[in-house]
């Protein structure tokens, strides 16, 4: 008889408990979903005439965690893009896309940079999808976000966070568009 591994506690890929009971630092993924989804099309109709566009592509992206269990946590990977053209939307999506994950055998002091930079390194492909088929859907060329260097992510968001603490200016926006420049933006 086959045993169905719970989702609520870690086991290794083969179904068994070995990988954790050898120490081995792992990252399981028992789920991942879309936790919010926004996609505004106000200029539908204008776009929609065959017109071509070049628009200026804004991105956003964060990251959050929060802690459920002893070894569980949510990670919600946030990206939000705006196209503008001559000071006019023409879309905005906006994707919060979750996943839940055990981290054994991490160090603690190592338990932030997994959560902030493999965990959405692992939930980006997903939500680089979702953001592409929704402006595709909309009636635009899907927009294809390049890839996120997360671990650039962290330590902008890191200073930031450092810097508010000493008092000192250079608060989130400031870090956030390094990060962009750092990371680059969406095509469309």
């Amino acid at each position: 008889m086959t045993e169905n591994p719970d989702p609520k506690s870690p086991s290794g890929a083969n179904g068994s408990d070995d990988e954790f009971a050898n120490g081995d630092p792992s990252i399981h993924a028992h789920a991942q979903y879309i936790k919010d989804l926004s996609f505004e099309n106000p200029l539908a109709i204008e776009t929609a005439t065959g017109e071509e566009f070049s628009p200026q592509v804004n991105l956003d992206c964060s990251v959050e965690s929060q802690k459920l269990a002893d070894q569980t946590y949510e990670v919600v990977l946030s990206l939000e893009a705006r196209a503008v053209r001559d000071d006019k939307t023409l879309f905005l999506v906006a994707v919060d896309y979750a996943g839940l994950f055990s981290i054994t055998n991490v160090p603690e002091e190592q338990i932030e940079p997994v959560l902030y930079i493999h965990c959405p390194t692992l939930l980006f492909p997903f939500a680089r999808t979702i953001v592409a088929n929704i402006t595709k859907d909309g009636g635009y060329p899907p927009l294809l976000i390049d890839i996120i260097n997360f671990a650039t992510l962290y330590q902008h968001q890191k200073s930031a966070a450092e810097n508010s603490e000493n008092g000192e200016n250079g608060g989130g926006d400031e870090a956030d568009a390094e990060a962009e420049a750092a990371d680059g933006e969406g095509t469309a």
